[in-house]
This record gives C-alpha cells, sequence and structure tokens, in this order.
C-alpha cells in the first residue's frame, strides 16, 4: 500500500437525499432518492447466512424508534481512480484509495439492525442493544437527523461471531454499492477537490492522531482497509479516510466506529478548511488503543510521536473514538508528543459512559468521579464534547423499526423490554447508554453544555 502524493487531489462529488420513496427502478433525481425493495431484498438474501430481511425508510421528524442498529454505511461511488470506496472489505479490493473522483449521498444511510446473537452477547460485553429517536427528546445525535433504508436481518442462529458480523456488514455494503450505482451518469450537485497545501515552510505543520480502538476479540473492530488487529501506528493521507479507508464493524455498536462517521468525521473537514491558512497539515497517523500491557501502550506512544517527529511535526491534534482503558494510551501519546516539544491539543468526550439523562441531579450519574478516566500533566489543552443525552425520559414512539425488545442490561440478558413503550433509560440501563451516537467523539453534536 503506498501512500498518495501530497499534492494528489480527491474530489467528492456531492448528491443531497432530501426524501425517499419506494418505487422501480431504483435512481436519483432532485434530491429524491428511489428504492426498489424486491431488489433489495434479492440482494441481501444471495448470502446463505441471511434468513431474513425487512427492507424500511425511515426519515427525520418520523414517530419511529430504530433498535438494534449495528452500523451506518454512506453509500459512494468510485468513479475515477484507482480501488474502490470502504476498501478491503464485504469483497472490495484493498487498493490505496484517496485519488480520482466520489460520488456520495449526503444526509443519508443505509442502516443495518440485527438483535445479538445469544451466545455472541454472551462472548462479547460490548455488544449490546441500542436505539435512535427520529423525534422527540431522545433525537440528540446526529443519527437522528438522517434519511435511511434500514435492513432488519434475521441471520442463521448458528453463526460463529466473525462469520455472523462479516454477514451483517456484506448485506449493509452491498445495498449500498446498489444504491450508488446509478449516479455513474448524473452531474453531482456539488463538487470539492481535497488537496493538502505543498507547504512552504513559513506555517507550522500539524498532524493529526487519530487513535482507533482495536479489539480484544480477532476478527472484528474499527478495521483499516479492513485489518482489524494491533499493529503499530500507520501514515494515512487524509483523502484515503474520505474514501472509506476506516470502517466499522457490526458487532461492537459503540458509537464511534461507525462507518458514516468516519467519512464525514468533522475533525477532517475542519483541518482541510484551515490548512495552508493557519498550519500545513502532515497528515494523518493512525494509532491503535486497548492494548493489553503497559508496555504495548508506551511502545504505541513512542512510535507514534516517531512518526510525527518524521513529518516535522510542530503540533498535533489528538482524537479517539472509544473509552475505558484506551484513555491510557491516548494521555501517554499526548505526554510524549509534548516532551518532544510538539504542541498538543486533545478533542475528547467526557469518559462517563453511562450518562443516559442530561440533568444537574443526575449528571455523570450523580457521581463525583472526573470527567477523564486518566490523565497527565502535559494534557494542558483538552476541548470537549460533552456526552449527549436526553433530559428525560423517552415517550412511547409510534412506529419501532429493527425488532420489537430489547436488552438494556448485559449483566441480565434475560430482562427484555418492549421497544415501543415510554422508556425510563436512567432506569433500565446497565453499565452503557443505549442512546446510539451518545459520545460525540468528534463534535457532531446538537447540544451544548454549561459548566457544573
Amino acid at each position: 500500500m503506498t501512500l498518495p502524493d501530497r499534492s494528489a487531489a480527491l474530489e467528492v462529488g456531492t448528491f443531497p437525499v432530501e426524501r425517499v420513496t419506494f418505487g422501480s427502478p431504483g435512481r436519483w433525481s432532485a434530491a429524491t432518492l428511489v428504492v426498489d425493495p424486491d431488489r433489495i431484498t434479492d440482494l441481501v438474501l444471495q448470502d446463505p447466512r441471511i434468513r431474513r430481511v425487512t427492507v424500511d425508510l425511515v426519515q427525520p421528524g418520523d414517530d419511529t424508534r430504530i433498535i438494534h442498529p449495528r452500523d451506518v454505511i454512506e453509500p459512494r461511488l468510485k468513479v475515477a481512480g484507482r480501488g474502490h470506496v470502504y476498501p478491503g472489505i464485504s469483497g472490495h479490493p484493498a487498493d490505496t484509495v484517496g485519488e480520482g473522483v466520489t460520488y456520495r449521498y449526503e444526509g443519508f444511510g443505509v442502516m443495518v439492525c440485527a438483535e445479538v446473537l445469544p451466545h455472541i452477547r454472551r462472548a462479547v460485553s460490548a455488544a449490546t442493544d441500542s436505539l435512535i429517536d427520529m423525534r422527540g427528546p431522545g433525537a440528540v445525535t446526529v443519527y437522528s437527523t438522517l434519511r435511511y433504508v434500514v435492513l432488519t436481518l434475521e441471520t442463521q442462529p448458528d453463526l460463529e461471531l466473525t462469520a455472523w458480523n462479516d454477514a451483517l456488514r456484506l448485506a449493509g455494503h452491498r445495498t449500498a454499492n446498489e444504491l450508488a450505482a446509478p449516479l455513474s451518469s448524473l452531474e453531482p450537485v456539488r463538487r470539492r477537490s481535497y488537496r493538502l497545501s505543498p507547504g512552504d515552510g513559513t506555517l507550522p505543520r500539524v498532524v493529526h492522531v487519530h487513535t482507533l480502538n482495536a479489539s480484544m476479540v480477532p476478527g472484528i473492530g474499527t478495521g483499516i482497509y479492513g485489518f482489524t488487529p494491533h499493529a503499530l501506528p500507520v501514515l494515512l493521507h487524509p483523502n484515503e479516510i474520505l474514501d472509506g479507508a476506516i470502517t466499522g464493524d457490526a458487532v461492537v455498536g459503540y458509537p464511534g466506529k461507525c462507518t458514516w462517521l468516519h467519512v464525514n468525521n468533522p475533525v477532517l473537514e475542519a483541518l482541510y478548511a484551515r490548512q495552508g491558512q493557519d498550519f500545513d497539515w502532515a497528515g494523518c497517523i493512525i494509532a491503535r488503543t486497548r492494548w493489553g500491557a503497559l508496555q504495548e501502550k508506551q511502545l504505541s506512544a513512542y512510535q507514534t510521536v516517531k512518526l510525527a517527529r518524521m513529518q516535522d511535526a510542530q503540533g498535533a491534534l489528538v482524537t479517539w473514538n472509544h473509552g475505558g482503558n484506551d484513555l491510557v494510551e491516548v494521555m501517554l501519546t499526548i505526554q510524549e508528543l509534548e516532551r518532544a516539544g510538539i504542541k498538543t491539543v486533545f478533542l475528547t468526550i467526557e469518559s462517563d459512559i453511562k450518562v443516559v439523562r442530561l440533568s444537574p441531579e443526575l449528571a455523570e450519574t450523580g457521581s463525583d468521579e472526573p470527567p477523564l478516566l486518566f490523565s497527565v500533566a502535559e494534557a494542558d489543552a483538552i476541548v470537549s464534547t460533552g456526552t449527549l443525552a436526553p433530559a428525560g425520559a423517552l415517550p412511547p414512539a409510534g412506529r419501532v423499526v429493527g425488532g420489537t425488545e430489547m436488552t438494556f442490561d448485559q449483566e441480565r440478558p434475560d430482562v427484555r423490554t418492549p421497544a415501543g413503550g415510554a422508556l425510563d433509560l436512567e432506569a433500565l440501563s446497565g453499565a452503557y447508554s443505549p442512546i446510539f451516537g451518545h459520545f460525540d467523539n468528534y463534535g457532531l453534536g446538537r447540544q451544548s453544555y454549561h459548566d457544573y
């Protein structure tokens, strides 16, 4: 895999989606996306691991609650240049991407929903149930603003973990590819070219240290060109990320692992907006987190800083996409960057994973714990995105898509709650908030916070 040249450009053509409807043939015209449900059903059922699929349309403002979301995929199409969007997964070649022309739908995603198989729930504690309300007090995340084709999948019950993950992900990407295919002959509403400035040495060089969780469970997790295991840091051109080089999985429905989020990461847009004016952007260092031993965490930090120094970085923006002990290597990386003379800013959520109601008496679930699990003295420039949560209990939903019941407490998997009724998440939830996207890792949230 070769890194695109700094002068290489990726042109992204955008097709807004303001209405989604069923019809045949599938097509896009004047901001309306027409979806052929029979074609999608036939495509998904080509995989014998899928027993049943239901295809639904969901739009912002609907009285609808989506449950069991496993991933969201923005349909994209490579119309010029090497490779395939979302490379290295679901049969896509692993060619280096980030150059040429790519078309996309704006404000739309393919959502894959499936109830976690019992043996997978027992094996992976983070394979939790979550929900998205499309209106009302629970509509607090960016995922309530998108339009969806929702695939509710029932798989063969005896699939092992990686096969279940692959089956769900393949269904989503096959559908996304099908929906994007008609764009090849159309003219986008907007075009934008992404290119790193050449740099003349007059501006400070800045690197984005983009830390990503690697699963302790083999075969699943956030992928880089489909590669999910722990590995030493790697340098990516930001255009590779915009072309789908980072993808989520379907097992851990953790907010920062969603495929849609990686190609719509606002950090990349913000850095592109300022590069060549306030700084020269040296690229993205992808560093894995959730190492098992302190020595491994330290090694990752040392190697990340080595890459930053080789890029002559004078400043760094550090982000992360998970929680818990991942913060240890993130903070060790910040510490080493600062010790190397690289001024560092940390963009972060606040770490309590069970903020499920946004009220003064329940902020941080009523505890006195600090907003970050672990910190170092060198981390002295921190921007918080807070945590997204509704102000009260969720009202009943007129329609439920994705299933009928939810497990809110992983410690009590046999306790199931009808999903369509009123839900007091503070009373029902165990270790995790069930709001999909409740951790606003990169600043897409719609809530503001006051000091408390």
